[in-house]
């Protein structure tokens, strides 16, 4: 699973949105997905916070991020 479909998940499971994911983080929601698909890189700050949200570890938040799509 991706890092991209784990918060597709948690946005669906939470019914949230992208944009309020992004909030939490303090980044932008084009930087978001930006970030997700691989065109720029979180910050330790984001990662943080991203992996809190998503409760996985910052090991499981970096394979996640690192797993290619299938």
């Amino acid at each position: 699973m991706t890092l991209q479909e784990r918060v597709g998940q948690y946005v669906e499971a939470n019914e949230t949105t992208m944009g309020a994911v992004a909030d939490q983080i303090g980044i932008s929601r084009s930087s978001l997905f930006n970030k997700l698909r691989g065109s720029n890189e979180f910050s330790l700050s984001e990662a943080f916070s991203l992996s809190r949200i998503l409760s996985v570890s910052l090991d499981e938040f970096y394979q996640l991020a690192t797993e290619q799509p299938a």
